[in-house]
């Protein structure tokens, strides 16, 4: 029987991540363009440093983004770190709280974040 070479197996999958995940299942927003392109998911677990989110079939983002967590009224500024679509693995690179002050350039986040959070029923912030 033939020995098998280390150099032909896939590689070994090790999770490197530092913080557990806290499982969710909450409707978010990914924005990118400036606020040109805005895109609904579901985030699927999240931590501090990061989060794993799904988009609906086929759709696709770029590297850099911005993630907003509606029940935390809070955007995370993100790289896509992963992709196994129709999952996506984002590690943060900067919070910004929604509720309180981003910078000028930013406040397109607060506009897409107003239009999101309004109640069944209700009536925009």
């Amino acid at each position: 029987m033939a020995s098998i070479d280390p150099a032909d197996l896939p590689p070994r999958v090790v999770n490197e991540r530092g913080v557990s995940r806290k499982r969710t299942l909450v409707g978010g927003k990914v924005i990118y363009g400036d606020g040109v392109f805005v895109r609904d998911c579901t985030i699927r677990d999240i931590t501090n440093t990061g989060a794993r989110i799904a988009l609906p079939g086929g759709e696709c983002i770029p590297t850099r983004i911005f993630l907003i967590d509606r029940r935390n009224a809070v955007a995370y500024e993100a790289r896509v770190c992963w992709i196994k679509s129709p999952l996506f693995g984002l590690t943060f690179l900067n919070t910004y709280p929604l509720d309180g002050q981003v910078p000028k350039d930013l406040d397109y986040l607060k506009t897409v974040w107003r239009k999101f959070c309004v109640p069944i029923g209700g009536t925009p912030l």
